[in-house]
């Protein structure tokens, strides 16, 4: 999670589930966000699961990568946020704070 921007930070959580996250920050600056659900992959372990990621995916930069990267399909949608789920250990302010972004509908734009 230290790299730059744009490069994977894959976690092993309770010994059986990699946890795909993409580093939004300079390097040093360990800020990233959780992918938790694409199309039918619902929840961050069935995604990583569905997609075959592991500990293999650490530290790839999307921009070079020739085995996964995010393209621009032109899909539209309306963003929602709301309070982070599961981190109730780290105190109100920070599992109150509106950082968990979802859509309930999604266009494909072509």
């Amino acid at each position: 999670m230290f790299k730059t921007g744009g490069h994977l930070y894959m976690y092993l959580i309770y010994g059986m589930h990699w946890m795909l996250n993409i580093v939004t920050a300079d390097a040093d600056v360990p800020q990233a966000v959780l992918i938790r659900s694409i199309n039918d992959f619902q929840g961050p372990g069935r995604l990583t699961r569905g997609l075959a990621l592991d500990r293999t995916f650490n530290g790839m930069d999307l921009i070079d990568s020739h085995e996964i990267w995010i393209e621009d399909t032109g899909a539209t949608c309306a963003l929602k946020s709301g309070p982070r789920v599961g981190i109730d250990y780290a105190g109100d302010f920070w599992k109150n704070r509106p950082w968990r972004f979802w859509t309930d509908d999604f266009q494909l734009g072509r």
